[in-house]
């Protein structure tokens, strides 16, 4: 009987922390003024991650992940924007993922960090960040770095 409370006690601390750890990343109402999540999903496991990444499920996979977040971000002027939040094995993992990503344009945020037009990519630590334009930013990448700059803060 101790040991099934024991385990269960175990069992609700780890996801008490993970959830913890994950809820700091999503953006909040003030954290980027007038900006505000519209949606959001945590995939955690790799059918998930299959379900999620379709037919680049077996790029992504070769780098150990452990946790997808992605939240749709709205702001004025109908702006959206799409943040993908990848958790990795270990920073190796994480430098891997951004590699695929990177362009000749680069920018300090993070570890390593760089845009194209309505792209924003970087990696810190053991997490790498996709920010992508969804309606209205195209041509306005300078909110996709202030919430590169904004989630890099929060890793």
């Amino acid at each position: 009987m101790k040991t099934k409370h024991l385990l269960l006690f175990v069992l609700i601390s780890l996801l008490t922390v993970s959830c913890t750890s994950t809820r700091r990343l999503l953006i909040k109402k003030d954290d980027y003024l007038g900006w505000k999540m519209t949606d959001f999903k945590m995939l955690t496991t790799s059918k998930d991650f299959s379900n999620y990444l379709k037919e680049n499920f077996h790029l992504y996979s070769g780098y150990r992940l452990k946790m997808i977040l992605v939240q749709e971000i709205e702001g004025p002027n109908n702006m959206k924007m799409k943040v993908e939040i990848f958790e990795t094995k270990d920073r190796n993992d994480a430098n891997g993922l951004y590699k695929r990503y990177q362009s000749f344009s680069q920018i300090r945020v993070g570890d390593g960090g760089s845009e194209s037009p309505g792209l924003v990519c970087f990696y810190k630590e053991d997490v790498f960040v996709k920010i992508s334009a969804m309606q209205n930013l195209l041509d306005k990448n300078n909110y996709l770095v202030n919430m590169a700059q904004l989630v890099a803060t929060k890793i």
